[in-house]
Order: C-alpha cells, then sequence, then structure tokens
C-alpha cells in the first residue's frame, strides 16, 4: 500500500500548481463581475463563496476538502478587489490627462 500512497502524493501535488491557478483565477473573475453591481447580497455570497465550496466538498465522496484551495479563492477575491480600486484611482487621472494633452 506504501507505493500507492506514495503515487497518489505525488499526483496530489503536481496537480497542485493548476488547482490553485483555477482557484484563484475562478474566484478573480466572478469577483470583477460581482463588484461593480454593489449589491451587498451577491457581496457576501462571494466572500463566503470559497470556504463554501470547500464544506460542500467534505460532503462529496470523491471530493477532499482543501484549506489551501479556499485561500487561494479569497486570494483571487482579494486580487479583483485591490485591481478595481487600483482602476477606480488610476482612471481620473488618465481621463484628466487625455483632456489636457488634447489641446486644440
Amino acid at each position: 500500500s506504501l507505493p500507492i500512497l506514495g503515487q497518489r502524493r505525488v499526483s496530489l501535488s503536481m496537480g497542485f500548481k493548476s488547482d490553485a491557478a483555477s482557484h484563484l483565477s475562478f474566484m478573480f473573475i466572478i469577483s470583477l463581475i460581482v463588484f461593480p453591481l454593489k449589491r451587498r447580497s451577491l457581496v457576501v455570497l462571494l466572500l463566503v463563496m470559497p470556504a463554501l465550496i470547500e464544506i460542500v466538498q467534505f460532503f462529496i465522496p470523491s471530493r477532499v476538502p482543501d484549506f489551501m484551495d479556499a485561500f487561494h479563492g479569497y486570494l483571487g477575491v482579494i486580487s479583483a478587489y485591490c485591481l478595481m480600486q487600483m482602476w477606480g484611482e488610476i482612471m481620473p487621472a488618465v481621463r484628466k490627462f487625455r483632456l489636457h494633452s488634447k489641446k486644440p
């Protein structure tokens, strides 16, 4: 049984990078869609979703919940939030620069 466990561990560690990237990118994209809507119920759902996904996996026989999957999901949410905040700060300056550079 040891070789089987060893093979399983190798397959899990090899799949970790793509799994982490998929959790991060999925939550990042969903966050970019939800944050501009500014609906409190959707934002709350977005904040609960990574933990909820892992809790549901506990009840599915073929799945194993993983703290790091939820962590990468939250990392995607935080990244999208930071990007949206930076965009909100940068765009007024860009518009102002465009107006000043278009002198007749």
